[in-house]
């Protein structure tokens, strides 16, 4: 068998073998949607960078506006799936849920996956948070020293707190304690059946080592996946943190990356602060897991673009002949490989003086504690591999040019035009997201294609009717599965 080069072990590459596949152009993936392919998976994976989740959100949201567009389209040309029940798509309400399987996210895109998938939130209210929570997290510095930690851990987990208690699908009085991993009883309709005041309590009285009982596939829902590291010794791992039980056995392929087993028992905002602790940033978490205390850093230490993670984890879950039905991999803009370095994420302006950045940069290595976010675009280059191109079922969209030199914590004062009031006001970050939002802008309206990548506004378009597509071809399983199609709907929450 094939194997693409210079990759961290070996791996299957896909076969082509319909017609959908040997066409180029993409259009004939797009339509290859039917009753026996209607489940395949479909993956969306979150790339780290700070402040920068902003750019990926901003995507996203063009993404959704695309997915609208199709759903009325084909309504219009094809009818209503049910036919006595045709739907309306609205951008502010529509859910990405409904449209992906998985959702792997590291550091930011962790955050991002939480609230997209696990908290079942809209684009709209995931942005209105990073504009909330930005001065909360980067508008106080605690530390300027070198290899000192930058900022307080305690606002992020307030702030995660009070999304989760504002976004809660279970209870209407939730203290913000939920846990991370989906629960059968949450998919049951004995758990729905509880007064809405009773079930945080009735969660509460389960036993602990009882309460995770993670869902099985036929009882279907958008899962999350946080890319955090674990830290021992000298050692960071990637870790992965599920919303579901994953166990390894002898029929895994020996090339899949062996990741950890299960569904670990940790809060929302435990998991969001595990995958976003990044070194000389935030604290790192410590937790008590499987008898033993585990110290987690942000997953960008070891995977900052989690898309390979997620093509080697539905390989154990599927088996190698399986392809995903999508993987869509979201970055957080492609860096400046000329400031590859300690420099990007040393506290103060040591890191930049000519006599510390070459130490300072061999020190970051050799202490494995270098977020390297050019690591992203290897990895793309490893999937473009692995799938022969972007123009099936793997696809990237990631700024270009604009963001490669945003600090992760950038966070200035300025210029923001509010929708609300209809005004340019000056407040607090201003600056940072009026420009994240120009450059995201110019990166997927623009006319020239990159000679090495597709053109953003193509591979939006073909995704979103992709996504689509799916979604209708499931509603039309509903009769035959209809616990599959609920679940999958978030109806037995």
């Amino acid at each position: 068998m094939l194997q693409p080069p210079t990759t961290d072990s070996p791996r299957p590459l896909s076969v082509m073998t319909t017609a959908s596949q040997a066409d180029h152009s993409g259009v004939a993936w797009t339509q290859d949607v039917n009753q026996y392919n209607a489940w395949d998976d479909l993956i969306l994976t979150l790339d780290g960078g700070g402040i920068r989740g902003y750019s990926s959100l901003l995507i996203l949201k063009f993404l959704v506006h695309e997915i609208v567009v199709c759903e009325q389209r084909l309504q219009k040309e094809e009818g209503p799936v049910v036919e006595e029940e045709p739907q309306t798509f609205d951008e502010n309400t529509l859910l990405l849920c409904h449209y992906f399987d998985y959702m792997y996210g590291t550091s930011t895109g962790g955050l991002i996956s939480v609230m997209l998938g696990r908290l079942r939130m809209t684009i709209p209210e995931c942005l209105d948070i990073y504009r909330e929570v930005g001065n909360d997290l980067f508008g106080h510095r605690r530390n300027i020293l070198p290899l000192a930690t930058k900022y307080h851990h305690k606002p992020l987990e307030k702030a995660v707190r009070r999304i989760v208690r504002q976004n809660c699908k279970h209870h209407s009085k939730c203290d913000g304690e939920d846990w991370h991993p989906w629960s059968d009883n949450e998919q049951s309709e004995s758990f729905s059946s509880l007064p809405e005041d009773e079930t945080c309590q009735a969660e509460e009285e389960e036993d602990e080592d009882e309460h995770i009982v993670p869902q099985t596939d036929s009882k279907r829902i958008c899962q999350t996946i946080c890319l955090t590291a674990t830290h021992s010794g000298q050692i960071d791992e990637a870790y992965l943190l599920r919303t579901y039980d994953h166990q390894y056995s002898d029929s895994t392929p020996e090339w899949v990356t062996p990741y950890n087993e299960g569904a670990d028992h940790l809060k929302i905002w435990q998991v969001t602060r595990a995958t976003s602790a990044a070194p000389f940033f935030f604290k790192m978490l410590e937790a008590e897991l499987h008898g033993r205390k585990i110290g987690f850093k942000d997953g960008g230490i070891r995977e900052n673009n989690p898309s390979y993670a997620a093509y080697s984890e539905h390989a154990s879950l599927r088996g190698e002949d399986q392809m995903p039905g999508l993987l869509l991999s979201v970055g957080t803009g492609r860096p400046d490989h000329t400031q590859d370095g300690f420099a990007s994420a040393w506290p103060g302006p040591f890191g930049m003086r000519k006599f510390t950045k070459k130490w300072a940069e061999k020190f970051a290595v050799f202490k494995n504690v270098l977020i390297k976010y050019t690591e992203g675009e290897e990895r793309h280059k490893m999937m473009r591999t692995i799938a022969r191109g972007e123009h099936h079922w793997y696809k990237r969209l990631n700024v270009t040019t604009g963001l490669e030199n945003m600090k992760l914590d950038n966070w200035e004062k300025g210029p923001r035009y509010d929708p609300r009031t209809k005004k340019m006001e000056i407040v607090p970050g201003g600056k940072t997201l009026s420009w994240m939002e120009k450059v995201t802008d110019d990166y997927l309206t623009r006319e020239k294609v990159d000679k090495e990548y597709a053109a953003p506004k193509l591979m939006l378009a073909q995704t979103a009717e992709k996504l689509v597509r799916h979604r209708r071809a499931r509603e039309r399983t509903r009769l035959e599965e209809p616990e599959r199609w609920e679940s999958f709907m978030g109806r037995r929450l």
